[in-house]
């Protein structure tokens, strides 16, 4: 392509609407307390990471939450490892 990287990539993809409802997953998440509740967010998480198109860092917009969204993902793949391993036990 000619165009210049960055605004090709805005075109392709719908980055600010991606981005938007990463921050309101990330919020709900940080939000929800009962256990089922943050693990029906977590499923909404790992179904909008698989949407993530993992551009290079220079092609996306600035404050990116897609590193945000997998580390709150993994954190709470821990957690509930843990509390199920906690009330197996």
């Amino acid at each position: 392509p000619e165009d210049a990287p960055a605004p090709l990539a805005a075109r392709l993809w719908d980055l600010d609407a991606w981005a938007r409802q990463a921050r309101w997953l990330l919020s709900t998440l940080a939000e929800t307390d009962r256990l089922a509740d943050r693990f029906a967010v977590a499923a909404a998480i790992l179904r909008h990471l698989l949407t993530d198109p993992v551009l290079p860092t220079p092609l996306l917009p600035d404050h990116w939450p897609g590193d945000a969204l997998r580390e709150a993902y993994a954190a709470f793949e821990e957690e509930f490892r843990t509390t199920v391993l906690d009330r197996v036990d």
